[in-house]
């Protein structure tokens, strides 16, 4: 029985190592797989970067002017703020891809 057992484990063992390979195949890492997309995939997530925190700094912006009865100064402060942002997140993003390229 034991031999049984032992046979068992190592089955269910080799069964699981399988299972999470494809798991890990199938998954995203938070990171672009470079392999997967090409130039135009790099260009969208470099734009999507940068206008995601232009949205979301100019979101916060006119909701704080709403609030404290600032019209337009403080869309305007957060609008740049996001623009900064948005450069800066899109260079580290381009700076990863050329990363992986070189690997």
């Amino acid at each position: 029985m034991t031999e049984q057992n032992h046979h068992q484990k190592e089955e269910f063992k080799s069964r699981l190592e399988a299972a999470r390979r494809k798991k890990e195949e199938g998954s995203w890492d938070g990171r672009l797989k470079v392999e997967k997309a090409g130039a135009a995939g790099r260009a969208w997530r470099l734009s999507v970067e940068m206008i995601a925190a232009l949205l979301v700094c100019g979101g916060f912006g006119w909701f704080l002017d709403k609030q404290f009865e600032t019209k337009p100064i403080l869309l305007l402060v957060f609008v740049v703020l996001g623009m900064c942002v948005g450069v800066y997140n899109a260079i580290k993003v381009g700076r990863d891809l050329n990363q992986d390229d070189l690997d």
